[in-house]
């Protein structure tokens, strides 16, 4: 059976969100997420993303200018 456990690492230690299963020996397989240090930094990219097009509209557009 698999099992999710949700924890932390912080200084050399795993500090686990909620209670340690009752396990005496298991396979471990170990993601980490790293947490991001600094957010602010995408705040650059404010404004540049603009409306979308809508695909069908666009496609009308560019084909009538062949007629």
């Amino acid at each position: 059976m698999y099992k999710t456990i949700e924890a932390y690492y912080e200084n050399g230690k795993i500090i686990y969100k909620e209670a340690m299963p009752a396990v005496k020996k298991a396979r471990l397989l170990i993601t980490i997420i790293e947490e991001p240090r600094n957010t602010q930094s995408l705040s650059r990219f404010k404004g540049i993303f603009k409306k979308k097009i809508d695909g069908l509209e666009y496609q009308k557009k560019m084909r009538t200018e062949w007629d």
